[in-house]
């Protein structure tokens, strides 16, 4: 079950809803009627995995109960004040007090490797098992094929939505280790957490330090609430209006055998494809952000406008904001960062980002995406001063180009496709007229307004209209106020219906980011 697909618009999200809310108005007490609704947003949410993946529900409980379980036997007994005390006492109690302490800690120590090795097992086996087969078996057949020749493996099918709730466990148990939160002591605070559906199959990657407050003690507003719808409908409508619409084009230029691709056609898919995968998933991002809302949740925002970053550097400040900043403190700074010196710091900012590469999918194409952005930013580091000494026009001209080669080798089939992809963005190979003629057929005037308003919505016009609205009401009398809050509301509702009328008459198109 995806978000832009009927079945949930229209039967399992008001169905959801309206049981959520009636748990939460019928028990006065709101502590103890959010046990209850948490305990029916975590049945909500097995029902809504079991949807599409029922054989894969036991990974997920799995790793529900690992986390929860090893989350619970981690918290610090020796915090920093503890050894201050060790210090107050006596040189003989002192040393009973420190051998203990590092007891203690070698255990603690044992227990998050073991945790995190299951987490990262599970989620290896799963992901990246077939990958090393067929390289393993590729390699054997290519020194004995005699042995090997003709030999397969069963494939071993991918659970959806695991590479994101495998790294929030993961960020669960470091954070608990660090002591920077208390482990979740209900188990159903927890498992609704780790397995909220607005969340759980493509990010944002909440921290549990991000809502364990809201799990314990939140309050359902109707302006929350009516935010957060407004926030789905805005995300639905970059899903369904810009990124499906773009997808056409895109999808039927990567289909063109490369040896008949023209530059026309590979600049028309590259940028097709470029504005796509930014609405697809900044589409997810916001409709996933808004049903937290609605459910009196806040999840951490996703995405900032990219495209109009002027490095590569800041071009990862602002797209999947929640994954760069999982990388950046559970593994870049424990790397050691940038404090060992100018070398380790270029290693650690490539090794980051070849891992980068290898959690989006298990392909060789996945890592060359990886070394390349992390190549990039490895020149940016070692030249501080470029892209920042070009006129600010060509900065953004440098980093969308970049960007977009590299959305190339990210969408293409295999390395060797992106490679002849790329050549023929600057090749002289002509189709022909008539062949260019059915390929512009492709851009109808849904293409075209696609197009128009995937770029202008690729800054940030939004939230500037939106303030310049906010402050026109706080100037204008509150009936007048009253009366253009509900032509919002009226063109909220109208995008919502323009939205559905594509779901009745065709099939969904799955989110990009569900296979990762």
């Amino acid at each position: 079950m995806v978000f832009s697909s009927v079945t949930f618009i229209l039967v399992f999200l008001p169905l959801v809803l309206l049981g959520y809310l009636l748990i939460y108005s019928l028990l006065h007490k709101p502590r103890h009627s959010l046990i209850w609704c948490n305990t029916f947003l975590f049945a909500a949410s097995i029902l809504f995995y079991a949807w599409g993946e029922p054989r894969f529900v036991l990974i997920l409980l799995a790793s529900t109960l690992i986390n929860y379980g090893f989350g619970l036997v981690l918290p610090p007994e020796y915090l920093p004040a503890k050894r201050r005390l060790i210090l107050s006492v006596g040189i003989e109690e002192n040393a009973k007090l420190i051998h203990r302490w590092k007891i203690v800690s070698l255990r603690r120590e044992m227990l998050l490797a073991i945790g995190i090795t299951l987490n990262l097992g599970i989620l290896c086996y799963f992901k990246y098992i077939n990958f090393i087969m067929d390289n393993v078996l590729s390699l054997l057949n290519a020194l004995l094929p005699q042995f090997f020749a003709g030999k397969t493996f069963s494939q071993v099918a991918l659970p959806l939505g695991i590479s994101f709730y495998t790294f929030q466990g993961i960020s669960y148990l470091m954070d608990v280790y660090r002591g920077e939160t208390r482990p979740a002591r209900s188990l159903i605070n927890f498992g609704c957490y780790l397995t909220m559906f607005p969340q759980l199959v493509a990010g944002p990657i909440v921290r549990y330090t991000a809502i364990a407050n809201e799990l314990k003690n939140r309050i359902l507003a109707i302006d929350t609430f009516t935010s957060g719808a407004g926030r789905f409908i805005l995300g639905l409508a970059k899903k369904i209006l810009i990124a499906d619409t773009l997808g056409r084009v895109a999808d039927a230029a990567f289909s063109i055998p490369v040896q008949e691709l023209s530059p026309l056609a590979a600049w028309a898919g590259a940028v097709c494809y470029t504005l796509q995968i930014y609405y697809d998933f900044s589409g997810y991002s916001d409709m996933a952000i808004g049903l937290g809302h609605m459910f009196g949740f806040t999840f951490p925002e996703n995405f900032n406008y990219p495209y109009i970053s002027r490095s590569i550097k800041e071009f990862w400040r602002r797209w999947h904001m929640t994954l760069s900043g999982w990388f950046k403190d559970y593994l870049y700074l424990p790397l050691g960062g940038n404090r060992y010196g100018v070398a380790r710091t270029l290693f650690n900012l490539l090794a980051v980002f070849i891992l980068c590469g290898f959690w989006h999918g298990a392909a060789w194409g996945f890592i060359i995406w990886g070394v390349y952005h992390g190549g990039f930013l490895v020149l940016e580091r070692l030249f501080p001063t470029f892209p920042a000494m070009l006129p600010q026009f060509v900065q953004h001209a440098y980093t969308l180009f970049v960007v977009m080669i590299g959305w190339i080798i990210f969408r293409a089939d295999t390395f060797t496709h992106a490679r002849y992809y790329i050549k023929a963005l600057f090749g002289t190979y002509d189709m022909g007229v008539q062949a260019n003629l059915v390929w512009m057929q492709l851009f109808t005037g849904d293409v075209y307004l696609a197009l128009v308003f995937g770029v202008l919505f690729s800054a940030p016009v939004i939230p500037a209209c939106r303030d310049a609205w906010l402050k026109t009401l706080q100037r204008i009398p509150p009936i007048r106020a009253c009366v253009g809050e509900s032509l919002r509301l009226i063109a909220l509702l109208i995008l919502f219906a323009v939205c559905l009328m594509p779901l009745f008459g065709s099939t969904y198109n799955a989110f990009i980011y569900f296979r990762f």
